[in-house]
């Protein structure tokens, strides 16, 4: 649980456990959580610190995901430096996996003392913290691994991703690179299961989450590149330079908030959750005028695509994942030369302009 769980004076909370009131006899919850908040808010009991594995049992781990079952083939100096790189990892299963994986694609004693002797490890940090460590292994992927596990600080915690989803979107910001004549799909797929070998991503019942200590280290090397707007006051802590934006539903959010977002030139993605009625193409139509270089656009409800919609000569990806009434798209759309995806599913869209063949991007 996070601390805005605690909203509304806890009315939040009150709503959540109100189906939970009427159970057997001797039921107990367990909540997990990072924010001391969260301990005195819901609490009925002293909380349990969790600390990390033990010494001898971390060690066993984390030569695991160094190694595998092979071991160290008594090489003595990898396992000296090993030992000494041990302590700085707090004994986190989620730090021996992700660096331990970094460390297995070289076992010289040479690389692993670059590990040993890097200046992340000075970073402050609390006695718990993890991230040096978690940085480190962000910081040995190839380049184009680092792009596409970046970006994926656009979305909120506990974002369930589609594998399938995501790497259409990697293709339209132009993360992935053809090469020969292996399908850029298969390529993304290549680039996914690579992220999620070194930890990066965690399978859940068909979807992937990044684990969230993994979501502030995205966030924290692209807090230049990527932010999410969640309330009104977020509107005054957007990046000048922002490219990636996501707008969570808020109540709080309203025409003028969101024409606030054409200053922002330089965007190429925004995710946009809301349903601003009939004044969505209203918004529209001036972010398509303002920000003539997106990419990526995907939102919530529109009823109406504007006109306007010709500008986005850069875009290449559009979806609309709500129920809507969109009947029509503008003959405009057809100057998309660049546009590859168009989702718009549970639209009821009656007709296409007469030039819609001929976008044949892909």
């Amino acid at each position: 649980m996070w601390d805005d769980a605690l909203k509304e004076n806890g009315q939040c909370w009150k709503r959540f456990c109100a189906p939970f009131r009427n159970v057997q006899e001797g039921s107990a919850m367990l909540v997990t959580t990072r924010c001391p908040n969260v301990t005195k808010g819901v609490g009925t009991m002293g909380p349990v610190i969790l600390e990390g594995l033990k010494d001898d049992v971390f060690w066993d781990f984390f030569k695991l995901c160094s190694f595998g079952s092979e071991g160290f083939n008594n090489d003595h100096e990898v396992e000296r430096i090993g030992r000494k790189i041990l302590p700085k990892l707090k004994g986190s299963p989620l730090a021996a996996k992700t660096l331990g994986h970094m460390l297995s694609t070289d076992l010289q004693a040479s690389h692993w003392n670059s590990i040993l002797e890097s200046e992340l490890w000075e970073l402050k940090q609390k006695e718990t913290e993890i991230l040096p460590a978690l940085r480190l292994s962000y910081m040995y992927l190839p380049f184009y691994l680092k792009q596409c596990f970046a970006f994926c600080a656009l979305y909120p915690k506990d974002y369930k991703f589609e594998k399938a989803c995501l790497a259409e979107i990697w293709v339209a910001e132009g993360f992935v690179e053809p090469q020969g004549g292996v399908p850029i799909q298969d390529i993304c797929y290549q680039y996914f299961e690579d992220l999620v070998s070194r930890s990066f991503f965690q399978k859940v019942n068909g979807r992937y989450v990044i684990h969230d200590l993994l979501h502030d280290m995205a966030q924290k090397v692209s807090e230049h590149d990527c932010f999410i707007l969640r309330n009104k006051s977020d509107f005054d802590k957007v990046p000048q330079n922002v490219r990636h934006l996501y707008i969570l539903p808020s109540s709080e959010f309203d025409d003028s908030n969101l024409l606030r977002l054409c200053k922002y030139t330089k965007l190429r993605t925004l995710i946009c959750k809301i349903n601003l009625g009939k004044g969505t193409c209203f918004v529209m139509d001036h972010w398509c005028t303002k920000l003539t270089r997106m990419r990526v656009m995907s939102c919530a409800f529109t009823n109406e695509l504007p006109d306007s919609i010709g500008n986005w000569k850069h875009l290449r990806y559009l979806e609309i994942s709500g129920t809507c009434n969109l009947k029509r798209i503008p003959s405009s759309f057809c100057w998309l030369y660049n546009m590859q995806i168009l989702y718009a599913k549970k639209c009821k869209i009656q007709s296409l302009p007469t030039d819609f063949d001929k976008l044949t991007s892909n």
